[in-house]
């Protein structure tokens, strides 16, 4: 956006509410008490316009910038819900895993428990059939022999008894080798479901803080893309704003140039109803001279076509206005803010502020005023130029010194270069009107 695009747009509230008051103005004296008041208030809004300025700047940027970070924020966040959707997931698997780790655990426990009751049960036994195969093995057992009346019938019974309780007790020692092997086991296994279910544990409270992790992520981007919303919304309603601002100015401007338009077409019937009357006077005084004396009709008639002749010119003799390079050219092209074609009505010419401006060509200044958007603008018309009527304007100056109804020659000075109204930096901007209607100021003129 160039620098001081909205230049008068606040002045333009102030300015349009005193120029609604004042029609153009037709003696030099009431137009300079006028324009002091609109230029003092003018200066007033000075500060205003420049906020304004860095307002619609600030804007657009802000509104570029808020669609960017918005669209970052939402594919962050999108990243975020997705992160704690799978970290959701992992929580019912780690939850799952977990409870089978501690299930596992509570089986192992249960057979360990059991492993030992059996070594328990088996080795109590065993101890049982020690004590009584020792006590039938005893050497007091056979001196018991020798003093009782047992038969060797009796006495073989008693060794095969004993042979089998040593039978049953090698079975009974395997089976207790057996089963504390099992019971080793079952302890190994008990171990091992108590660190799985250990890691179970650990693995779901870490990923349940993860997933608390990307749920607070997913509820910040979302808190943030909600401000980003915000902050998007009201920059784009400002730079709405400053669109419906400057359609507004557009419409005024190109109000303006009809305007400008209807005044000088106005002229120049006046001028050319003028002439009539004033040629059907002339006609009728020669006619009525013829009457009386021919050699006076003709001396009338040779005076009227020399009055007649100075009103037109076979050519311009147009000269540059002010003795600077031409930055800008009549014709389309692309508003900043309304993005599309436009007219550029004249010929901009780059002199800095304070250059005088002179006349173009001889003339009679026709209007001198201030506009919004043109700033302070001065008209002159030289009359016929080649068939045409033809108007020069002057616009952006920073003040006149000739006044409405001033003749003035080619080559006098009427101003001076000027920034006023809505203008991006010090400049003139030349104008040519030809029979009303605004043309190429460089196609014929210059």
């Amino acid at each position: 956006m160039t620098t001081r695009l909205v230049r008068g747009i606040v002045a333009a509230t102030a300015s349009v509410a005193l120029m609604c008051s004042i029609s153009l103005p037709t003696q030099a004296d009431s137009l300079d008490d006028r324009k002091e008041r609109l230029e003092q208030a003018i200066d007033e809004q000075e500060q205003a316009v420049d906020q304004a300025e860095a307002t619609a700047d600030d804007a657009a940027a802000a509104a570029e910038t808020a669609r960017n970070q918005l669209a970052g924020a939402e594919a962050e966040l999108a990243a975020a819900e997705a992160a704690t959707a799978k970290a959701k997931k992992l929580d019912e698997q780690r939850a799952e895993e977990l409870a089978e780790a501690e299930h596992k655990l509570e089986q192992a426990k249960a057979s360990v428990a059991a492993a030992k009751a059996a070594v328990d049960s088996v080795d109590k036994r065993m101890n049982e059939e020690i004590v009584v195969t020792t006590q039938t093995s005893d050497g007091l057992m056979n001196l018991a022999l020798l003093f009782s009346d047992l038969t060797t019938a009796n006495l073989n019974a008693r060794a095969q008894m004993a042979q089998t309780l040593l039978d049953s007790s090698q079975q009974q020692l395997d089976e207790l080798e057996e089963r504390r092997l099992a019971l080793e086991t079952a302890e190994q296994e008990a171990d091992a479901a108590e660190q799985a279910a250990t890691e179970a544990r650990e693995a779901a409270a870490k990923q349940l803080k993860a997933s608390q992790d990307a749920e607070a992520q997913a509820e910040d981007l979302r808190a943030e893309i909600a401000d980003l919303v915000k902050r998007r919304d009201a920059a784009e309603r400002e730079a709405n704003a400053q669109v419906a601002t400057e359609t507004q100015r557009q419409a005024d401007l190109e109000s303006e140039a009809a305007s400008v338009e209807k005044r000088i077409q106005a002229r120049i019937a006046a001028e050319k109803k003028a002439a009539a009357e004033k040629a059907a006077k002339e006609k009728a005084a020669r006619e009525k001279a013829a009457s009386r004396n021919k050699q006076r009709s003709s001396s009338s008639s040779s005076s009227s076509s020399s009055s007649s002749s100075s009103s037109s010119s076979s050519s311009s003799g147009f000269m540059y206005p002010v003795n600077a390079r031409i930055t800008s050219q009549y014709g389309m092209r692309l508003h900043p803010v309304l993005g599309y074609w436009k007219l550029h009505d004249g010929t901009d010419f780059g002199a800095a502020c304070g250059t005088a401006i002179k006349a173009a060509g001889d003339g009679v200044v026709s209007e001198r005023y201030y506009n919004a958007g043109y700033g302070n603008r001065l008209m002159i018309d030289h009359g016929k130029i080649n068939g045409r009527y033809v108007t020069t304007g002057y616009n952006h100056a920073t003040r006149y010194i000739v006044s409405v109804g001033q003749r003035v020659k080619k080559g006098q000075v009427i101003g001076y270069v000027g920034t006023t109204g809505y203008s991006t930096g010090c400049h003139l901007h030349l104008m040519v009107w030809e029979n009303g209607t605004v043309v190429n100021p460089m196609s014929r003129y210059f």
